[in-house]
């Protein structure tokens, strides 16, 4: 048996082996396996990565990207997921109303898929803080149901009244277009988007 050392100091049988195997192994540790192009990359941040570093000494977006990558296979690992999906922060906007008369006249207040409660406090979806004879929370609500594409206005649970062109809502009404809600001291036209020939899913 001819054994020899390589430069790295490996011996090995030359007549075996044309050349170092220790030195090729090593090598072909260093490469990058093919992955299938359907396959998700996987994320080369650790979660100790993070916790190492302090949150100020990396860049906001490059923080994100690393939370997103981290979450991609277990953050929606059984959940049900609507069916409009929030992208970068942005909800789809399915209609408007715009106040006509109040303190707010001339405003416009975006209605988002499926339920929108209206009220004086911030935690309503559509938020109308200037009129003080609006319930605080959940004065009525605008409802959107994609499936079939129409709205609907719904009586809320305070003791104010709510009404569509001069008729007062008990339980819920369907909405059409430049249709009057009234409730306090505000008036709002109601403006759809979607409809019988638009809707974010089609």
């Amino acid at each position: 048996m001819s054994m020899i050392q390589c430069a790295n100091g490996h011996f090995y049988n030359q007549q075996t082996h044309g050349n170092c195997p220790h030195c090729q192994e090593q090598g072909n540790r260093g490469k990058t396996i093919g992955l299938s192009p359907h396959m998700p990359k996987p994320s080369p941040w650790k979660k100790t990565d993070i916790e190492q570093v302090k949150p100020q000494q990396i860049q906001p977006s490059i923080l994100d990207q690393i939370k997103r990558e981290q979450s991609f296979n277990s953050s929606d690992e059984g959940k049900t997921v609507g069916v409009y999906m929030k992208k970068e922060g942005t909800e789809p906007v399915v209609g408007w109303l715009v106040c006509i008369a109040g303190k707010d006249r001339g405003r416009d207040y975006r209605i988002h898929p499926e339920k929108n409660t209206l009220g004086r406090s911030e935690t309503n979806d559509i938020h109308i803080a200037n009129d003080q004879t609006i319930s605080r929370d959940n004065h009525a609500t605008v409802i959107y149901d994609p499936k079939k594409r129409n709205f609907r206005l719904l009586a809320g649970q305070g003791r104010g009244l709510v009404y569509v062109n001069d008729e007062v809502i008990d339980f819920s009404t369907p909405l059409k277009s430049r249709d009057i809600i009234e409730l306090g001291e505000t008036k709002l036209m109601f403006v759809p988007l979607c409809d019988e020939h638009f809707d974010w899913n089609s």
